[in-house]
């Protein structure tokens, strides 16, 4: 009896470790906010795309510089009238080109390599980007969920405390309905704000490669830090990812111009010729060269300078256009900073909610008082909210800036 009892006992615990290892494999993990998006560079399928097409781009422009496949031709031609022998000629022929070219197009690869790997970064900083601005907002609903649920037990609260009143014959029905209506209106806004948060994590576990993530934060990353001078910021932007892309496409454009140039010059064949004829064997080298007549390379010269020229137009509009874009997000940024930090301030110097609940219990003003008032506060305060939430959505674009 003793060993059955042992062996349930066991049972039940193998039962409940298994259980809660299954828990914890289901339930997300909960990260700060650098941690997800380390998480997120790692595990983010379109980044995992883009890496393997980086490695593809990479080994495409090493083919490039390799040598073209020699050439093997064999003919066989037959004597006529019959008294002539047969002929066999056989060859082996390989393209050559100078080194000089070869150097500029090895030039070209590089530049090449450089901007796949710099593709790459700015796909990253564009998906980092997006995670920060969704952090931002699972922050605004973690900061929501946390002031609507105090609303809703307060509600609550009045409505037990009503409820009891009513049946004590205090008060009338519609005054009951008023506290009813109030708490089922909390419930409402707080269940509405969960799933628009809910939706946030999924985007979030969309954006960590399917793998669940959960984040907690009510602070946000800049609550106390300053941030950069515009000065500071407008320097960063002009050596931004897509502004170096566009520098990169530059020295590309001009390392193919060279590689046009160097084209001018004729390529050369070397390769070995024998000639087989009955008793007669011929046995020797060829070499041939390309004759440039048709001007062919003077326009693909032509067009590379006109590139050249475009990719500088464009990045020097690109910085221009940056420097206005960064000017212009700076001060909205700090606009919008301005206003959250007076409301805050604002709403830290007065505790309606308390002051509203004392005055109701004391009789110094009515239900219905009291509820338009402390309507009135929670609109205020939802709108404290807004502003922090749209005030650091605007950092979160300057800072991707700085990435």
């Amino acid at each position: 009896m003793t060993r059955l009892l042992n062996y349930f006992i066991l049972l039940v615990l193998a039962f409940c470790v298994r259980t809660l290892s299954a828990q914890n494999a289901t339930c997300p993990l909960a990260y700060g906010w650098t941690e997800i998006l380390t998480q997120v560079a790692k595990n983010n399928t379109t980044l995992v795309a883009a890496a393997e097409g980086l490695k593809v781009q990479q080994l495409a422009n090493k083919a490039e510089l390799a040598l073209p496949d020699p050439e093997f031709e064999f003919d066989y031609g037959f004597g006529q009238p019959k008294s002539v022998p047969n002929r066999t000629n056989i060859s082996v022929t390989q393209t050559l080109d100078w080194g000089v070219l070869l150097g500029r197009r090895r030039k070209l690869a590089e530049w090449s390599n450089k901007q796949a790997a710099l593709d790459y970064r700015v796909k990253l900083g564009e998906v980092l980007k997006e995670t920060d601005r969704t952090l931002t907002s699972v922050v605004y609903y973690n900061k929501l969920c946390h002031e609507l649920q105090q609303r809703k037990d307060l509600a609550d609260e009045m409505r037990t405390l009503y409820q009891k009143k009513f049946n004590e014959g205090d008060i009338s029905q519609i005054e009951l309905n008023k506290v009813q209506l109030n708490a089922a209106v909390s419930l409402a806004e707080l269940t509405r704000a969960k799933a628009e948060r809910a939706q946030l994590v999924k985007h979030l576990q969309h954006l960590n490669g399917g793998i669940a993530v959960e984040m907690n934060d009510t602070v946000y990353p800049t609550s106390n830090n300053q941030l950069p001078s515009l000065s500071e910021l407008q320097q960063a932007a002009q050596v931004s990812l897509p502004i170096t892309s566009m520098m990169i496409d530059r020295e590309q454009s001009r390392a193919a111009l060279k590689v046009a140039q160097a084209d001018a010059l004729p390529a050369f064949t070397v390769g070995f010729a024998g000639e087989y004829v009955k008793d007669n064997n011929y046995n020797g080298l060829s070499f041939g060269f390309t004759l440039p007549l048709w001007g062919n390379t003077r326009r693909k010269v032509k067009q590379a300078k006109d590139e050249l020229a475009m990719r500088q137009f464009n990045i020097d509009d690109a910085k221009l256009q940056q420097a206005y874009q960064t000017e212009e997000q700076y001060n909205e940024a700090m606009q919008l900073k301005a206003t959250a930090n007076q409301l805050t301030l604002n709403m830290q110097q007065m505790d309606n909610a308390h002051l509203l609940r004392r005055s109701l219990d004391l009789g110094q003003i009515s239900l219905l008082d009291y509820l338009l008032e402390l309507s009135f506060y929670y609109t205020a305060r939802t709108a404290q909210l807004e502003a922090e939430r749209d005030a650091n959505l605007a950092i979160s674009d300057l800072r991707a800036t700085l990435w």
